[in-house]
């Protein structure tokens, strides 16, 4: 094994579990508790209010899935094919660094809708404590456009998959599929012995 082959494949493997760790990183957050609400009603007790990352920030969990799919397929993908997802994988990771900054900047209009449904009103009264997930939300995005910039600088070099190089040679145009050739012999021995030679001399 050839020592530039080593480095391509440390290189590869890095990249693929970068994109992996900032994707389910997002995934999981999106399931934790962002905003915990405390609303004042007047003189009405309302229990505390969990928002959870779904609610918060509802576009996160989409683009984590979007982003693990592309982190597991650039393993595979084509040169070209590797740029596309380099992109998708930076689209995917700016809009979860953009979706928890949303959330950290105004913590009252992401619970707006989840408040609205426990109250009954439009109220943006009460305590809004942030919990650390919204944090974690914009590192596992930041985490994503690193792994997209490395996939964009370094995956120009990686060598293809070799099981997809050898379906291709073994379907390629003039080559004889694997378990016909048996076949073929023995119908070459046939006409062999129809014109008066002997196909075992």
């Amino acid at each position: 094994m050839s020592t530039t082959t080593k480095p391509r494949r440390s290189s590869k493997r890095s990249v693929m579990l970068l994109g992996l760790l900032g994707a389910v990183l997002a995934l999981a957050t999106s399931t934790r508790t962002w905003i915990n609400v405390q609303p004042e009603v007047g003189t009405v007790k309302i229990p505390l209010i969990e928002v959870a990352g779904s609610d918060a920030a509802t576009a996160v969990a989409a683009l984590a899935v979007v982003a693990l799919a592309g982190s597991l397929a650039a393993m595979i993908a084509g040169k070209v094919a590797r740029y596309i997802i380099a992109a998708i994988l930076l689209l995917a990771g700016g809009g979860i660094s953009g979706a928890g900054i949303s959330v950290l900047s105004d913590p009252v209009f992401a619970a707006a809708t989840k408040v609205g449904e426990a109250t009954g009103l439009n109220t943006s009264g009460g305590d809004y404590d942030l919990t650390p997930w919204p944090w974690l939300a914009v590192l596992a995005g930041a985490v994503l456009v690193a792994s997209a910039l490395l996939l964009g600088i370094t995956g120009r070099n990686w060598a293809g998959s070799r099981k997809y190089a050898r379906d291709a040679a073994t379907t390629a145009p003039g080559t004889t599929p694997a378990g016909q050739t048996g076949q073929i012999d023995e119908i070459s021995g046939w006409d062999s012995l129809s014109r008066g030679d002997d196909p075992t001399g």
